[in-house]
């Protein structure tokens, strides 16, 4: 049986997908997880996994040197743990925490396969792209977004549907032309890391369109907010509202929404269409070469969503796109129509297949 590493870090961005992906392998190989600290909390306690902490520097050019210095660490860790250990795949979903597991797995001549979830490749996978076998990506223009060293690494791209929890597969709600209960059901996300600025501004915002329309809400709120206090102000309102912390596959088990209002990791959008739930995307505008709206521009082209950005955001453009669906619901259900053909032929099975494939192929 092979036995496969896969390389995760971070933020729930690269860690979810990962845990998506050891799902698909864990009854045909011998796979393990490796985090590190700030990816471990994601991980549920009873998946076996490795701590690999690589100690990441700001971005400063006088820290440059000690970048090095303890990148070299981390491969020299690297380089003894793979004399240990029999790898025969090492797999990389990107972040900082890789690069040094992927050298060294490079030294030992393991077959390496990238992990790309998002509309431009990051910067780990951009080193490591000469390394690969192969590329697994939701988007082939991924090639085309850079330069000449990029671009001459698109015969190792392999196109594949998004790599959700199993728990999808049976939720995609395929009735295009409704909304249920003459509720409007509106849900706010920010994605693992959730969002100080969804929690901040949003919340006037849904309050002047419960004046006008029936609403409901599920808010996903910073961790440094106060829920109960938060929430007084939705009951004050006559709001009917679940307000929660980050939480795995929220979506697996409330979906019944019209409308998301969200940040732009590759996985929250990739769950949202898989679910045919129009959303009105607000892209993390610190996000590493933007990837966050790249992201969100790709279902935007596919006339599929909405996008404000932050730096743009004036008070009341949240309720001027809603009201204007109510009024005229035409381009809404466009977009619905718009969002199934991102799924309409993805299934576990298919996916499972065709990873496993790319995994066997010597």
């Amino acid at each position: 049986m092979k036995k496969i590493l896969i390389s995760t870090g971070g933020s729930g961005g690269h860690v979810v997908p990962a845990l998506n992906l050891y799902s698909h392998l864990k009854n045909e190989f011998d796979v393990r997880l490796y985090t590190d600290a700030r990816g471990v909390k994601y991980i549920p306690k009873e998946i076996k996994k490795t701590i690999f902490e690589v100690k990441k520097i700001p971005e400063k050019k006088y820290l440059f040197l000690f970048k090095i210095i303890f990148l070299f660490f981390a491969f020299i860790k690297s380089f003894i743990h793979f004399i240990g250990n029999k790898i025969d795949i090492v797999i990389s979903t990107g972040g900082y925490m890789s690069l040094p597991l992927v050298l060294a797995a490079k030294i030992f001549n393991k077959k390496i396969i990238l992990f790309e979830p998002n509309s431009i490749i990051g910067r780990s996978n951009k080193i490591l792209l000469r390394f690969s076998s192969y590329v697994f990506c939701y988007d082939m223009d991924i090639f085309e977004k850079g330069d000449d060293k990029i671009a001459k690494h698109a015969h190792k791209g392999v196109l594949i549907d998004p790599i959700l929890s199993n728990c999808f597969y049976s939720k995609q709600n395929k009735n295009i032309n409704d909304i249920k209960d003459n509720t409007f059901k509106i849900l706010i996300m920010g994605g693992s890391q959730a969002s100080l600025f969804f929690s901040k501004y949003l919340k006037n915002e849904i309050i002047q369109l419960s004046k006008k329309y029936k609403i409901e809400v599920a808010q996903q709120l910073s961790s440094d907010f106060d829920i109960d206090n938060y929430k007084k102000e939705y009951d004050k309102n006559n709001i009917k509202n679940d307000l929660f912390f980050f939480e795995k596959n929220f979506l697996c088990k409330k979906n019944n929404f019209d409308i998301a209002i969200t940040r732009a990791g590759a996985s929250s959008l990739a769950e949202l269409a898989h679910l045919n739930i129009p959303f009105i995307s607000m892209p993390f505008p610190h996000a590493t070469d933007n990837h966050q709206f790249l992201n969100t521009k790709r279902y935007y082209d596919r006339n599929c969503c909405w996008i404000l950005e932050e730096k743009n955001f004036n008070s009341g453009d949240i309720y001027k796109i809603i009201n204007q669906i109510m009024i005229d619901k035409s381009e809404y259900f466009e977009k619905k129509k718009n969002l199934m053909k991102f799924s309409e032929n993805e299934t576990w099975e298919n996916l499972n297949k065709k990873i496993i494939k790319y995994l066997n192929d010597n």
